[in-house]
């Protein structure tokens, strides 16, 4: 072969190498120096800490019911802070997972907590918690934009969305408050994320003593139109529904927690902030006090629909008047009698002298004596041996027989429920049958009783002539009764 003709093939192989190696060549590799950040010098935002704590908080006691019966969207761990600060004032806290006792519940409770629910508040619900707010119970309710009901397609693909404000508002709404189906947010001024919004603008309150600055992590908007604001955001908080101030006025600021005008009802649009590390940010801990304050801080007003929870405190004093002797059949009774209030953490006592009781039950019957006058006084009770019935306010002419009277009255270092009946053999089936919490009998009109414990007859309403002597009190006969 020609060698011409060969170096003519090698040089078309090798140049299109030779030209690629050119093309693609990208240089001799020369180190050089990569500026990297003054890390030792870097400072990244801060979140305030959050005002220390006072140590020592005031013992008041109470019991506090937490709404579980509506599939309540929180987790335990969620509130705990709340749970701790009851905790350091003497509260107990207690769980309502069944809608049908929270009546029942409610009778011994200071106040009731709901966070976030998934089911509606039926109407029967909703009135037991207005007596409740009514008699001076207190209700917090908070809510939150990240919690709702998601609604689904066949093939799992979210359609809806329902907030947890429609669930709370027509619970809320009679006390003058409202949740928007909103967020806040502000771009300027934030705790690391625009929904992380600081509020330092508050109305005066109990509920917002100390606090110069709260961040809420994610908070519905809450309106009152009669109640108090308690906190609102400044002319860069916005909401999501409207992208602006409350009627685009920047001297107008959207709210986040309000109270109602009876100061019984605080309504609050997020609940994140109970959660730690957000606890210990700005003054949310403060916060956090002052709600524990709050809903330990009711002054609940008893009445005898409420029994056997009449009583504050952890014990009550049983003082048989002079026409009662201490049988058998009534320390039985009594027994009983102490073992149900043992039951709801209350002590039962027999004494001989009130004067230094607190919450006091009195044991007496229709006949007259000095040391019971003065406890059936002021209920306008008229009683006479010679008549076979005794006069009621709002109830007229009573006869004695089978018919047995209960009075309360409530102060302020106590109450006292009197028990009356015509005789020690009726008084001490009274006391039995309210041992059993069995009510079902009794006529309730406000702080006056009359329940049926027997059979009675007819009974006269003419004038006796009064015997000189007044007669023994005799226990009802045991043989067939008159039917009444």
């Amino acid at each position: 072969m020609n060698r011409k003709v060969v170096f003519i093939a090698l040089a078309l192989f090798v140049l299109p190498l030779f030209l690629r190696l050119i093309w693609f060549f990208p240089g001799f590799y020369q180190p050089h120096t990569i500026a990297t950040p003054d890390y030792a010098a870097l400072k990244l935002p801060v979140a305030p800490v959050s005002t220390s704590q006072v140590n020592q908080v005031k013992q008041v006691g109470g019991v506090v019911i937490i709404d579980n019966a509506h599939s309540n969207q929180f987790e335990p761990s969620e509130i705990q802070t709340l749970v701790d600060a009851l905790g350091q004032r003497g509260a107990r806290v207690e769980l309502n997972t069944d809608s049908s006792k929270l009546e029942s519940q409610l009778k011994y409770a200071s106040a009731y907590l709901i966070f976030s629910p998934y089911y509606k508040y039926t109407s029967s619900e909703m009135q037991v918690i207005q007596n409740f707010i009514g008699r001076g119970g207190r209700m917090a309710v908070f809510t939150d934009p990240t919690r709702g009901l998601v609604i689904y397609d066949d093939f799992g693909n979210p359609i809806d969305n329902i907030p947890d404000t429609t669930e709370v508002n027509p619970l809320v709404e009679p006390f003058g408050i409202t949740f928007n189906s909103d967020y806040l947010y502000n771009l300027d001024e934030n705790e690391g994320n625009f929904r992380n919004v600081y509020f330092e603008s508050f109305g005066k309150s109990d509920l917002t003593w100390g606090l110069k600055k709260v961040a809420l992590y994610g908070t519905h908007s809450v309106e009152t139109d009669s109640g108090l604001t308690l906190m609102m955001g400044d002319d860069k908080t916005y909401s999501s529904d409207t992208d602006a101030t409350p009627n685009n006025d920047s001297n107008q600021g959207w709210a986040a927690a309000a109270l109602d005008k009876t100061g019984s009802v605080l309504a609050v649009g997020d609940f994140t902030f109970l959660s730690p590390p957000y606890n210990t940010v700005g003054d949310n801990a403060v916060f956090i006090n002052n709600i524990a304050d709050f809903l330990l801080g009711g002054t609940l007003k008893y009445s005898l629909a409420d029994f056997p929870y009449l009583f504050s405190g952890t014990s009550v004093d049983i003082l048989p008047t002079s026409n009662i002797e201490m049988t058998a059949n009534l320390i039985t009774a009594i027994s009983k009698f102490q073992s149900s209030y043992k039951a709801i953490n209350t002590q039962i006592n027999i004494v001989q002298d009130s004067s230094s009781s607190q919450n006091l039950i009195v044991l007496g019957t229709f006949a007259q004596a000095n040391d019971l006058n003065k406890f059936v006084k002021p209920f306008n009770i008229t009683m006479s041996d010679a008549n076979d019935y005794v006069e009621l306010p709002g109830f007229g002419q009573l006869g004695k027989t089978g018919n047995a009277i209960l009075l309360f009255s409530s102060g302020n270092n106590g109450n006292t429920l009197v028990l009356l009946a015509d005789t020690e053999y009726d008084l001490t089936s009274l006391i039995s049958s309210l041992s059993d919490d069995d009510l079902s009998k009794c006529v309730l009109q406000g702080e006056i009783g009359v329940c049926s414990i027997g059979f009675g007859g007819s009974f006269s309403t003419s004038t006796a002539t009064p015997s000189a002597t007044t007669p023994a009190a005799t226990p009802t006969p045991t043989s067939t009764p008159t039917p009444g």
